[in-house]
């Protein structure tokens, strides 16, 4: 009787610590929400802009919080994506097409996915979240992905983004604007406020896979609903030239798969052409599919979710093969996520002498 007292009150604890947990008790399409600030408190510009009147830090608010759902891949072989819905820095209307019917074609690659909900400004260019609020949801979101690579069976060396109109803004602006672990060294000052275990990690993405994306903030040829809402109606000539990541390609620029429509009714097609020749500039690994439509949003142009576009429903499939080609979907042993060379030497002795030891102990009994 004593014993089932103590197991009952052992489970009633653990339900009430799992009720305290933010994530807990919230969902998206079934799957619990796994808030990204809830260590530390999400970061702001210094000083404080104008536009950002409030700096409230509400763990569980699913508008003022960025937060990932996990699509775990029944048959994983360790690679993982940051998946980043469009909606034009506006909202996130992509995030059933680009968003869930994605992570479940990407899942049968055996591809885990984390889809990503990031905080969107106002078409006036006014609201309370704007760059470099999306940067950090999109970089912390890699990182968060990277400290619980081991939960989810993820390699931490094989996480990529993809991202699909801005959404694709968002993931070229990870990766050409990252650190290595160490995000209050970066140029844009953070909230000065403790930071966590997070933070240490790098929101480097090892790949970029990007659909019809924003790329440039170049009035000429940018989204402009989507630059306002991001930047505002004025911003400065080198927060402009800062955030066109066409012009922030490096040859350390993670490689990328892009596709797009070449007559693209909502994003310039530039963004793409212009995206693609820095890439070819900087030596960086690159496949470019262009599509002859003008349908923008396409997404996987299967009719289910997205526009049926035979012709271009051929992306998928490509794409599995160029990161095969690549080797991000190859099995590896997956290492502890923080790994230098020390590290992993460290480990690899770790492993190597636990088998010598069991070896040892089954030639031993063998003798008995």
């Amino acid at each position: 009787m004593k014993q089932t007292i103590f197991q009952f009150a052992g489970f009633a604890l653990a339900a009430g610590f799992l009720a305290a947990h933010p994530s807990f008790c919230q969902t998206s399409g079934g799957k619990p929400i796994q808030f990204l600030w809830t260590q530390r408190k999400s970061p702001f510009p210094i000083p404080k802009p104008a536009w950002l009147p409030d700096t409230t830090y509400v763990a569980t608010d699913t508008l003022k919080n960025s937060w990932l759902v996990a699509y775990q891949a029944a048959s994983p072989n360790g690679a993982a994506m940051v998946v980043m819905p469009g909606g034009g820095y506006l909202n996130l209307a992509g995030w059933a097409n680009e968003g869930v019917g994605m992570s479940l074609k990407m899942n049968t690659y055996g591809i885990t996915t984390f889809i990503l909900h990031y905080r969107v400004g106002v078409s006036g260019g006014t609201g309370p979240y704007q760059h470099p609020c999306e940067m950090w949801d999109g970089q912390r979101a890699v990182r968060w992905v990277r400290a619980h690579a081991a939960q989810y069976g993820v390699d931490p060396n094989r996480v990529g983004v993809m991202g699909f109109s801005a959404g694709g803004h968002l993931a070229t602006t990870v990766a050409t604007h990252y650190d290595g672990g160490n995000p209050a060294a970066s140029s844009i000052d953070y909230y000065p406020a403790m930071g966590d275990s997070v933070d240490a990690f790098s929101c480097q993405p090892a790949f970029q896979v990007l659909g019809y994306p924003m790329v440039t903030m170049d009035a000429t040829f940018a989204y402009g609903p989507g630059r306002t809402a991001l930047l505002g109606s004025t911003p400065s000539a080198a927060l402009v030239d800062l955030m066109s990541n066409e012009k922030q390609v490096t040859p350390s620029t993670s490689p990328v798969f892009l596709f797009y429509g070449t007559s693209d009714n909502t994003v310039n097609p530039k963004n793409s052409t212009a995206y693609s020749d820095s890439l070819q500039a900087k030596g960086v690994t690159h496949k470019v599919m262009p599509f002859n439509t003008s349908v923008h949003g396409f997404a996987l142009a299967d009719g289910v979710y997205g526009t049926s576009i035979p012709a271009a429903a051929v992306w998928p499939d490509s794409l599995n093969a160029w990161l095969r080609r690549m080797g991000f979907l190859t099995p590896t042993v997956i290492f502890p996520a923080r790994h230098g060379a020390a590290s992993t030497a460290s480990f690899l002795k770790t492993k190597t002498n636990g088998w010598l030891d069991v070896l040892g102990r089954l030639f031993r009994e063998r003798r008995k």
